[in-house]
């Protein structure tokens, strides 16, 4: 890949990765090392000649289980009131049942909790970067990759990986034929009895129990997941800082706290609202291994897909079809990430991901995400795709859409 610029290559990108895994290491959300990453960040920015950098301090959980776990208790005390407190307890207990199923709904979408305020206790940061375009600027690329690193969970992903979206698309059901059935049992007259309460109960504590068990796990290395994506982004860095985009503006948006529920990425849009009509946005997730794509349809339940900007989609297809060398394709992945967020709100958003032989993210959450499982030419590839990708925004400027 000699005709990539240099800044680009394995060696580079791979020292990067050497200091986020093996000098800092696992980086749990709102942690030392999750600021230590931070540091890290910004001196190679300064470094690379980078002036413009923001460090952005915000609020976070310290952990994707609070939102689970509160969602799981609900429906297991909205079980024992509607089988034990009569009538009112059915009535609150259909309150329940409904509170749980749309709290974990607003998870696989990462929307805050309703209770949010209350659990972000810990402080957190994202960092900022810009570099201005070489002429006149008519638009904006936002590159996007979190510093924060995740425990090993069993239940987020299951190892039998395929049954993941049955499982996350549970509790959302349960939360609503729970909802009804408790409603229905507090008529008068209701003669349904209560066995229905038993497989619902089960099916809360098993989720309760699994959630509990998975936050006594270590948190792990997080080389593919995501030091990958903070080391494309440094290498991004350099090149442009050589090499600027004519007429595009580019932001590194280094966010902390994404395995938490993309609370980075919240803060920064709530903070700063970028316009939607002139910003591209491309978000790199786990690319050190495997084969490459971009992503077409995102989603770990059946109930809450959400998909890219059909204008990014066309734009990743093209390069994909002029570099066929990098060997990106389009593909529907079972993943969740930021953007959930930004197409929430309109923006122009693509995920570019790894995959393994089974179709699915390498070493998710598994304590085999470390840097002796990344392949140095897979994450080069992703970089100079990535590259490519900016180039050529950068040469048809704004599209309508």
């Amino acid at each position: 890949m000699a005709e990539y610029p240099p800044t680009l290559q394995p060696r580079p990108l791979m020292a990067h990765m050497q200091a986020l895994c093996k000098e800092i290491g696992p980086r749990p959300s709102t942690s030392e090392r999750e600021r230590w990453a931070a540091d890290y960040v910004e001196e190679a920015l300064r470094r690379s000649g980078i002036a413009d950098i923001q460090r952005q301090p915000f609020k976070s959980q310290n952990s994707a289980g609070w939102v689970m776990i509160i969602s799981f208790a609900a429906g297991l005390l909205a079980t024992v009131l509607s089988g034990l407190a009569g009538r009112w307890g059915g009535i609150l207990g259909s309150a329940l049942f409904a509170g749980s199923g749309y709290i974990f709904w607003q998870l696989l979408f990462v929307r805050p909790p309703i209770f949010q305020k209350a659990i972000a206790r810990w402080t957190s940061q994202n960092v900022i970067a810009t570099i201005p375009a070489e002429g006149q600027t008519r638009q904006t690329i936002y590159l996007v990759g979190h510093l924060d690193s995740q425990k090993q969970r069993f239940q987020f992903p299951p190892s039998p990986f395929w049954i993941m979206k049955a499982q996350t698309s549970l509790p959302i059901l349960l939360g609503a034929l729970g909802s009804l059935f408790s409603l229905a049992s507090a008529l008068p007259g209701y003669r349904g009895g209560s066995w229905w309460l038993w497989p619902l109960g089960a099916a809360y504590l098993w989720g309760l129990l699994g959630t509990v068990y998975d936050e006594t796990q270590p948190h792990v290395e997080g080389a593919n997941d995501n030091a990958t994506a903070v080391s494309l982004l440094l290498g991004i860095a350099q090149t442009l800082k050589d090499r600027p985009l004519r007429h595009t503006d580019v932001v590194l948006l280094f966010t902390g706290c994404e395995e938490v529920g993309c609370v980075g990425m919240e803060s920064y849009l709530r903070q700063f609202s970028p316009p939607t009509d002139n910003t591209f946005w491309i978000d790199v997730e786990m690319v050190g291994t495997g084969d490459l794509c971009y992503v077409t349809k995102h989603g770990i339940s059946y109930l809450t897909p959400y998909f890219p900007h059909p204008v990014m989609v066309g734009i990743a297809d093209r390069v994909a079809r002029r570099h066929p060398r990098l060997g990106v394709v389009g593909k529907d992945m079972v993943i969740l990430e930021e953007v959930a967020s930004l197409r929430r709100r309109g923006y122009k958003a693509l995920c570019i991901a790894g995959y393994d032989e089974r179709g699915v993210l390498p070493h998710w959450h598994r304590l085999s995400d470390t840097l002796e499982n990344i392949e140095p030419d897979t994450l080069s590839r992703a970089a100079c795709y990535i590259w490519a990708l900016m180039r050529e925004i950068d040469a048809i400027g704004v599209e309508p859409g």
